[in-house]
């Protein structure tokens, strides 16, 4: 809690020291956040479009492979019982 309180006192007074050397700090501060919003925003819509498209070919894909014919296998080879050596004769 201490040093919660001790970087709210100086988070205060930089913030003081920092309007008293650019009175324009908050207008510049709002434009750059703005602009990183504007960014945020559009790179997020590219992404979401590039999402959608993937998702649009996977499902013509699926649509594709549901439509055709399945071709039938061919029926497994029949298994060859296993040789198993007969014992030596005793002598």
């Amino acid at each position: 809690m201490g040093k919660f309180i001790l970087g709210l006192i100086v988070g205060v007074i930089v913030g003081i020291l920092a309007m008293t050397v650019n009175p324009n700090l908050p207008e510049q501060l709002r434009a750059s956040l703005a602009n990183l919003t504007a960014s945020i925003m559009r790179s997020t819509e590219e992404a979401a479009e590039s999402v959608g498209d993937a998702a649009e070919e996977a499902a013509g894909e699926a649509e594709r492979a549901v439509d055709e014919p399945a071709e039938p296998s061919p029926p497994p080879a029949p298994e060859e019982p296993a040789v198993t050596p007969s014992p030596a004769p005793a002598q």
